[in-house]
């Protein structure tokens, strides 16, 4: 009875701080969240529209994109012509998305476990759907299909139907879709589906997920020469120590200064442990718990690029399926009375409800120092000096300014590109490929900052604090230098590119 009159409205809240975040967006700042990265997706939508196929920089086919995410926004872009409602649509769309991450957990969790557990949880996991929501980025789509996905793993019979089970193999697909490194996941829910309704559940849980990637391969092998996305390509460098990561988990304090969820990954690995190995634990908290595991490994051996904010998006699913068990387990030794339950689910819906205003309210506008404000102020003031033919490289941070820029942005990392253009920031001939393609500009925020007497400058593509598996450097000269908007902490320069 506790639970029924305390936490039943509980995916209310959800729905509260949400609709709080919209209005931030809405009335704040376009900026409010999303990531430079999300600006990719904005610029190929935006040349799709424009310019009929997939492209960053206007010059060069690329598969640099999840393709579901990828999907939406080009549709919303026709929906949405003007550049800075776009931004203001796409927010709303990925608010909109995590709003169902919120309703359907809560949903989910009130019939299975007391109330002060479900209500810890929930004020945890929307304290990340919060953020996750305004960073704009794939997984917006992915985390609303993963958990449909592992709530229908949850409710598998041995006798549960064909459609059921159809259901499933398109909600993996689609998940795959949304983000290629889930596939992991989608073969989990696979096994321990397999596990309840033996091997004839197997086909119809992979089959979709199958055709899918063969058509998406062939796909990209037609339009690109390769059957991989050339920033999968650029990500999975190889096997390897990834340092950048290690020191993201092991070392506090982030040196770039942006909010690390990593920290918090780290510690539910270790609630991971319990989880998986322990005997009476529900399928999706295992599912979750070993997906947890598998993708830290893989990041962690695999890849030598710096994991930004949404890679944790493994820790999110773990905290609404693996979690809660966990806590329920140890929330029943305590035996609290009835009377004591009731006053500190109280307690914790004060909190909640509180919390989500709070959250929703003082998500702060993006200050006017901010790369991606000063990117598209930069943008906009090249647009009155250079023509729309010409072609500027730029390796971290192109998305904000590409998004503005009327020109041609060469994303010289090669996480957007070509495939050619992939395949020279590997083999180390970067600069051959820049003159190639007639750069004219090279555009950079890792120059010399507060230094007006300097004569050559080396530039590291990518950036060393970025990933430490390709080394491609460009020196610049000062007698280049065309243009430099300094700041408080950091400067962007612009350099004649065909001269150096």
């Amino acid at each position: 009875m506790i639970k029924k009159r305390l936490v039943y409205w509980s995916w209310v809240f959800p729905i509260l701080l949400m609709s709080l975040l919209c209005r931030s967006v809405l009335t704040q700042s376009v900026f409010l969240g999303a990531q430079d990265d999300a600006f990719f997706y904005f610029r190929i939508a935006d040349n799709v529209v424009q310019k009929g196929f997939f492209s960053f920089d206007g010059l060069t086919v690329t598969n640099g994109f999840h393709p579901l995410w990828m999907v939406l926004l080009t549709g919303l872009r026709y929906l949405f012509r003007d550049p800075l409602a776009y931004l203001s649509a796409a927010a709303v769309l990925s608010i909109t998305l995590l709003t169902v991450c919120g309703v359907r957990f809560a949903v989910f969790a009130r019939a299975r476990y007391s109330a002060p557990v479900l209500l810890v949880t929930l004020l945890l996991l929307l304290r990340y759907l919060r953020d996750f929501s305004l960073m704009c980025m794939e997984t917006s789509v992915l985390m609303p299909i993963a958990f449909s996905l592992l709530i229908s793993l949850e409710g598998l019979k041995r006798g549960s139907g064909k459609g059921r089970l159809w259901a499933m193999g398109l909600l993996a697909a689609f998940m795959v879709a949304s983000r290629l490194d889930s596939a992991p996941l989608a073969l989990l829910v696979a096994v321990f589906a397999a596990k309840i309704c033996g091997r004839r559940s197997l086909l119809p849980l992979l089959l979709p997920g199958t055709v899918l990637f063969l058509g998406y391969a062939a796909a990209n092998w037609v339009f690109m020469g390769t059957i991989a996305s050339v920033s999968g390509m650029m990500k999975a460098s190889g096997p390897g120590f990834n340092s950048l990561f290690a020191s993201q988990m092991f070392m506090p304090g982030d040196p770039l200064g942006s909010r690390n969820p990593w920290e918090l990954y780290l510690l539910l690995l270790l609630f991971a442990v319990p989880v998986v190995c322990v005997r009476g634990m529900p399928g999706t908290a295992k599912v979750s718990g070993v997906f947890l595991m598998v993708f830290a490994l893989f990041q962690m051996f695999l890849t030598q690029w710096r994991l930004w904010h949404w890679y944790a998006y493994p820790a999110v699913v773990f905290i609404a399926f693996g979690l809660p068990p966990l806590l329920q387990g140890l929330y029943s030794r305590v035996a609290l009375s009835a009377r004591a339950e009731g006053a500190v689910a109280a307690v914790m819906l004060v909190v909640l409800c509180g919390s989500s205003v709070f959250w929703g309210l003082s998500y702060g506008e993006v200050g006017s120092d901010d790369f991606r404000h000063r990117n598209m102020l930069i943008a906009l003031e090249l647009n009155e000096t250079l023509p729309d033919t010409a072609v500027v490289a730029m390796g971290d941070r192109a998305g904000s300014f590409a998004y503005f820029f009327h020109g041609h942005v060469v994303q010289a990392e090669g996480l957007a590109g070509d495939a050619d253009l992939a395949a020279a920031v590997r083999s180390g001939t970067l600069q051959r490929y820049l003159l190639s393609v007639g750069t004219d500009f090279i555009l950079s925020w890792t120059g010399p900052h507060q230094v007006d007497d300097y004569e050559f400058w080396t530039l590291a593509i990518p950036d060393r604090a970025q990933c430490t598996a390709f080394s491609n450097t460009i020196t610049v000269q000062s007698r280049n230098e065309a243009a430099r908007w300094p700041g408080n902490e950091e400067s962007a320069f612009l350099w004649s590119f065909g001269e150096n």
